[in-house]
């Protein structure tokens, strides 16, 4: 019978903190730690980042203006490649969800085998939303306000009382389309339809995840929390692991985020980056206090794992290396997927993505998450950040249910609903920063209004402010 760990001791930031003045005189980054520790590197880690962005912080009155509201939805929002929902959201044909974005609404559909068509929200006779915030199904797109109708490819098919509209006609009247394509299990729209097609806009992540593809997955937990944030400041607190010092104390004795390694790719028309931390690795900050069998003891009851046997964990590589082969024992047994073979690496660490300008998926079984970030209505003050947790799905094996998205308002919190689990509990934690910084930033001295980024540890922040400024033409 397995013991139980009380890992709720360690969110209190009383047990484990950095003494203050600590510094580190080595400290490997993620591929180095690796090589030291003998384990195998995955190909993917190895290829690093190409690009090194430029230090040119986004003053905080782009956060906090309204003026800016509308020009972020020309400029990014209609111009930009951005993930709408999953091809399992709309499983059969005649499936469609509405897919909003500030006060932009599209209508994602699926339009024929193994196709998707999405169209502006919006019927043509008097501006009513198609759709709505659940759900629909149908053969045919009919407007609820006066019955106007549209086929699955938006093409107009009936006017009642058409007499009376000389001049609707499929050709004049059918709705308006956006560019829709698809990759990793994920329908993308770009309300442009003169831009570049989305294998540009993803550049080198698509080629990263041949060995972990995501349209292999499903949905097994589903959360959309409305925040009191900028969708901007939002994302950045996942752009780095500086963060996990005293946001995340918690996690210190499982992930080393001191060891963690950032990328960026940018070819002028991708906007990548990634971050890696090893999982079972003591951080940093207190790995002199963390002994690697409380790391190994905490991981395996944090994912669901047996209790290690007392001989296990006396060492970091031999907890890694048990916790890599009861992870593979769990996912034979609960979804028939077997990853013998797969490094620990893709078993146990973090591997996150990000692509500009909001969206976060995670390679390998350690963290097999999916953020997605956007604005709520015209205010700079409010965002949605969406969940999802994907798990693998065995090859012809039948496609799980759509779990019941869990939608959690600005003054609710993940621990209220006890079905978020531990993803309801690190949210919380990062929520808590979230909407002090937005407030901090409104209180900033404006003489001094921006960020100061760290040349590493911040370096995809940095990133993401000069894509950011790229896009909204911005001159600073």
């Amino acid at each position: 019978m397995n013991e139980t760990v009380d890992i709720t001791k360690y969110g209190n930031r009383e047990y484990v903190r950095a003494v203050l003045g600590t510094q580190f005189e080595h400290m490997p980054q993620y591929v180095d730690f690796l090589r030291e520790a003998g384990e195998d590197v995955p190909p993917t880690a190895a290829e690093r980042g190409t690009h090194r962005p430029t230090n040119k912080p986004l003053p905080y009155e782009y956060y906090l203006d309204p003026k800016y509201v509308p020009v972020e939805i020309e400029k990014i929002w209609k111009k930009k490649w951005q993930v709408a929902c999953r091809e399992e959201d709309i499983p059969e044909i005649g499936d469609r969800v509405a897919y909003d974005v500030g006060p932009l609404s599209f209508l994602i559909v699926h339009s024929g085998e193994n196709e998707y068509s999405a169209f502006w929200n919006s019927c043509r006779h008097r501006a009513r939303r198609l759709c709505g915030n659940k759900p629909e199904h149908g053969d045919m797109v009919q407007c609820p306000f006066h019955a106007w109708s549209y086929d699955l490819k938006g093409r107009l098919t009936w006017v009642p009382r058409h007499e009376e509209f000389p001049k609707a006609s499929p050709e004049t009247f059918s709705l308006r389309p956006v560019q829709c394509d698809t990759w990793g299990g994920n329908v993308f729209i770009n309300p442009d339809l003169e831009a570049g097609p989305l294998s540009e806009a993803l550049g080198v992540m698509p080629s990263h995840f041949l060995d972990c593809p995501q349209e292999d997955r499903y949905t097994a937990a589903w959360i959309k929390k409305k925040v009191k944030i900028n969708w901007k400041s939002g994302l950045e607190a996942f752009l780095e692991g500086y963060h996990v010092l005293t946001t995340h104390p918690s996690g210190m004795p499982i992930f080393g985020s001191t060891y963690t390694q950032t990328d960026c790719w940018d070819d002028g028309k991708a906007n990548v980056s990634r971050l890696i931390t090893p999982a079972l690795v003591p951080d940093g900050w207190v790995k002199n206090d963390i002994h690697p069998r409380l790391s190994l003891e905490l991981f395996c009851n944090t994912y669901g794992l047996p209790f290690p046997p007392e001989d296990r964990g006396a060492t970091v590589a031999d907890a890694r290396a048990y916790a890599a082969d009861e992870t593979i024992k769990l996912h034979r047994a609960e979804s028939g997927v077997d990853f013998t073979g797969r490094s620990i690496s893709y078993l146990v660490d973090m591997h996150q993505w990000y692509a500009f300008p909001a969206h976060f998926p995670w390679w390998g079984e350690g963290l097999s998450w999916w953020y997605n970030f956007t604005p709520l209505g015209d205010s700079p003050d409010e965002c949605v950040m969406e969940i999802r947790w994907l798990r693998p799905l065995a090859k012809g094996a039948p496609r799980p249910a759509l779990p019941k998205c869990v939608e959690i308002d600005f003054h609710e919190q993940g621990r209220d609903y006890p079905e978020t689990g531990q993803v309801g509990f690190i949210m919380d934690e990062d929520m808590e920063n979230m909407e002090e910084v937005h407030r901090g930033m409104k209180a900033a001295d404006p003489a001094v209004a921006r960020p100061i980024l760290a040349t590493e540890q911040e370096i995809r922040v940095r990133h993401f402010h000069e894509a950011y400024i790229k896009a909204m033409e911005i001159t600073l």
